[in-house]
C-alpha cells in the first residue's frame, strides 16, 4: 500500500471518529485491556524471536539493560524485582545453560561502563582542557556515589554540578575516577578556594 493511500484512510477515520462524536474512539477504548495483553504478549514473542536467532545480541541487549537499571534513578522496588530476572538472563545466555548448544559462544563487546571510563580523552593533548563533561558521565559519577554529595554527603538535587578531583591544568582528565559530583553549594566552596 501505498504512503498516500494510508494517510488517505488514516484522515477519514479521523473525519467520521469526528462526525461521529468519537463514537469508534470509545469503540477502540472499551477494549483496552485487550491491546495491553495483545502488547505484552507480541512483545515477549518479539523477545523470543531475539533470544532464538541473534543470541550474542539478546546478550548484548539484557546486559546493557541491567547496567542502565543498576545507574539509572529508578525505586528499589522496582530493580529488586527486574534485576533477579536480568541477572538470570545474562548468565544464562553468557554460560550456555540452555539445552540448546547450536549457538557459538561469542564474547561480547566492552560495556557501557568501560566506555565510560575510556571516554573524557588523555591528559595531554587538545582534549586536555576541554571543560565538558557529558550527561551521561555526570549521572554516572552521581550514581556511584549513591546520589550523596562527595564533600558534604547531602542528597544531590537535580542541579548538581561535577567537577575535577584533579585539575585539567595540572594534568588531571575527564576520567570518571577523576571526577567527584558535588552540590552547587560545595563546588562553589571548591572552585573559590581553588581560584584563591
Amino acid at each position: 500500500m501505498r504512503i498516500e493511500l494510508l494517510i488517505l484512510l488514516i484522515s477519514g477515520l479521523l473525519i467520521a471518529n469526528v462526525y461521529t462524536d468519537g463514537k469508534y474512539w470509545k469503540l477502540i477504548q472499551t477494549n483496552q485491556k485487550y491491546y495491553k495483553m495483545a502488547g505484552i504478549a507480541l512483545g515477549g514473542f518479539m523477545i523470543f524471536v531475539l533470544f532464538k536467532k541473534f543470541p550474542a545480541k539478546a546478550h548484548d541487549i539484557i546486559r546493557g539493560s541491567n547496567e542502565y537499571l543498576k545507574y539509572l534513578p529508578v525505586d528499589r522496588e522496582t530493580t529488586s524485582m527486574l534485576s533477579p530476572i536480568l541477572d538470570f538472563t545474562a548468565k544464562q545466555n553468557m554460560f550456555g545453560d540452555s539445552d540448546d548448544m547450536s549457538y557459538p559462544m561469542i564474547s561480547a563487546p566492552a560495556g557501557s561502563i568501560d566506555r565510560l571510563s575510556r571516554s573524557g580523552g588523555s591528559p595531554v593533548g587538545p582534549k586536555a582542557t576541554k571543560r565538558s563533561v557529558s550527561e551521561t558521565k555526570k549521572k554516572f559519577v552521581a550514581s556511584s556515589q549513591n546520589w550523596k554529595c562527595g564533600d558534604c554527603g547531602e542528597q544531590l538535587s537535580a542541579w548538581f554540578e561535577v567537577d575535577h578531583k584533579v585539575r585539567l591544568e595540572y594534568g588531571g582528565s575527564n576520567h570518571i575516577d577523576n571526577l567527584v559530583a558535588l552540590c552547587r553549594e560545595c563546588h562553589g566552596r571548591k572552585t573559590t578556594m581553588e581560584n584563591l
